[in-house]
């Protein structure tokens, strides 16, 4: 009994000595911090309502001024114990992706990362501050917008500021961007190892959105024209290859034509200028051309019933428009929105033997602008 009595003692003193060293052991393992957020859990971007685009504007160029949220120093109060770190991350999120492009665009000095949208040809410049315990840090790339500062047993806050821009980043389709473009998460880690990792969405996540912002090509609205030739007889013909003595006007319309040039609050953003617009005219196809005659277009074979004659076209001084050949619009100034009108008459052009009918022409205006 006495062997045994010694054999519960000692086991015992081994056990309360054991349990001495897990409690030193403790003590080390769980340093850590709290943090929590502090509202509001969402900014927004406000971005222009619109942004017009020329289409000669080169790749890499900015389309807005920079844009940024509040300076806030606050979106974590953390305590933290000896040996911890917390701060502020920003990470990618709704139609921003991870990966960047090769484009870059210079805020302060600094070469923030482009990144894709929810529009092609069009990118977003992201990057901006840290805010870690009465220190502001940057500007930073948006790749290297993470920062700590360890405090021991003080509360200590954390926060940031996100600042955008958009650029063209390749060729534009009309479309508004729009959505979610980050979000910045409380930074908390036993070592100084820099973000992304160790982020405690718990703490409260931070989101950032933009005000939508429609997207648009510099272009003039070109509305159809339908011109009336009116009733003719053999007697207004004075004979084959010859036009009518009757002419209908008409006129080409470009209208609205927008104006590019500078963001007034960015001298370095640009939407660019339409240099210059050139007009060409086309039949439907290049078969509707009447061989042996210049630029005359036959008539549609689906919808006329008259033969014999075709289509020219004149300008304003008399002269035969060219089919299928550039012509400037004259007048154009692209510092200045504007509308603008070209006049233009039709000619019936006999071909042959002129038999009764319908007789009607399609033609197409393709408007290039530089």
């Amino acid at each position: 009994m006495r062997v045994m009595e010694r054999a519960v003692r000692l086991w015992i003193r081994c056990g309360l000595y054991c349990a001495g060293v897990l409690a030193i052991t403790s003590g080390h393992v769980w340093a850590t911090s709290s943090c929590h957020s502090n509202p509001p859990l969402a900014y927004t971007l406000n971005f222009p309502a619109t942004v017009a685009v020329a289409r000669d504007l080169p790749v890499g160029s900015p389309l807005t001024a920079w844009i940024s949220t509040p300076y806030v120093t606050n979106y974590w109060t953390c305590n933290q114990s000896d040996g911890w770190y917390t701060g502020t991350d920003f990470e990618a999120a709704g139609i921003i992706p991870n990966s960047q492009t090769s484009y870059t665009r210079v805020y302060d000095g600094l070469a923030f990362p482009v990144y894709t949208t929810n529009v092609p040809g069009v990118g977003m410049a992201l990057g901006g501050y840290i805010y870690t315990d009465g220190l502001r840090r940057g500007p930073f790339g948006f790749n290297g917008l993470g920062a700590q500062r360890n405090k021991i047993n003080t509360a200590a806050n954390n926060g940031g500021q996100l600042v955008a821009s958009l650029v063209k980043i390749g060729n534009i389709t009309p479309g508004t961007v729009t959505g979610q473009l980050a979000q910045a998460f409380s930074w908390e880690s036993a070592t100084r190892t820099e973000p992304p990792g160790n982020l405690n969405p718990a703490a409260g996540v931070v989101n950032f959105y933009m005000t939508p912002v429609v997207i648009t090509v510099l272009t003039c609205q070109t509305p159809d024209v339908t011109v009336d030739m009116g009733t003719q007889t053999p007697a207004d013909f004075p004979g084959v290859g010859a036009p009518s003595n009757k002419s209908r006007s008409f006129n080409l319309s470009f209208n609205n034509c927008p104006a590019g040039g500078a963001d007034a609050s960015d001298p370095q953003s640009l939407s660019g200028l339409i240099h210059s617009v050139q007009y060409r005219i086309d039949p439907v196809s290049p078969d509707r051309m009447v061989p042996g005659y210049s630029n005359v277009v036959a008539l549609d074979s689906g919808t006329s019933q008259a033969s014999g004659i075709g289509i020219q076209l004149y300008d304003s001084t008399g002269a035969v428009v060219p089919m299928a050949t550039l012509r400037p619009l004259g007048g154009f100034d692209g510092t200045k929105a504007s509308s603008y009108s070209v006049s233009m008459k039709a000619n019936y052009f006999r071909t042959g033997a002129i038999s009764p009918g319908t007789g009607n022409v399609t033609m197409y205006m393709t408007v290039q602008y530089e």
